[in-house]
């Protein structure tokens, strides 16, 4: 138990997730919490990567590298991995984790799969129209995310913060009387 942690573990924070949260400036991108606020770590710690079409829709990149090798094949790998890393971008967004847990069952109308196998063009074409399709899909969770944070703040100042604080003061309180 004394060896370090090693920090590359934490994959929703760095490895895989590292670029998504540069791009989005450690700001969640369905919420903007975050925004306006000193960069912290215990912030910074709570984000997420968030897919904006799933992996059940083939929203992950081995899904969209394989769909970009099938629909394109004449390319040269290095284009195939040029188009799917744009898609992949344009397809994760930093989220805190409650915008990620409360999206993470919104499915998109069409999978990303069958957006890259039906939508005509050129390929670079296909992925700007995808690019589109995917800033509706954003766009569309914003929505989401705003309508259930109004609840959840409704909720929370009625329900939790009062007894969240009648409960502090008891513990200082007891905490005072003990010393």
């Amino acid at each position: 138990m004394d060896k370090q942690y090693d920090y590359r573990n934490c994959q929703s924070l760095f490895g895989y997730a590292l670029k998504v949260h540069e791009r989005s400036r450690a700001i969640c991108q369905l919420c903007d919490c975050g925004k306006g606020q000193g960069f912290s770590f215990d912030l910074w710690r709570q984000m997420t990567v968030e897919h904006l079409i799933g992996e059940s829709q083939g929203g992950y990149l081995k899904d969209i590298r394989a769909a970009i090798a099938k629909r394109f094949p004449r390319l040269s790998p290095e284009e195939h991995e040029r188009l799917s890393q744009r898609i992949d971008e344009a397809n994760t967004v930093t989220a805190c984790s409650f915008c990620n847990s409360t999206t993470s069952r919104k499915r998109h109308p069409k999978g990303l799969t069958r957006l890259i196998k039906e939508t005509k063009g050129t390929p670079d074409e296909v992925v700007s129209a995808i690019e589109v399709e995917l800033k509706k899909a954003l766009e569309s969770k914003r929505a989401d995310v705003q309508r259930k944070l109004q609840s959840v703040r409704e909720a929370f100042e009625k329900l939790v913060k009062p007894e969240m604080i009648r409960e502090r003061i008891i513990t200082e309180t007891n905490r005072g009387g003990q010393r």
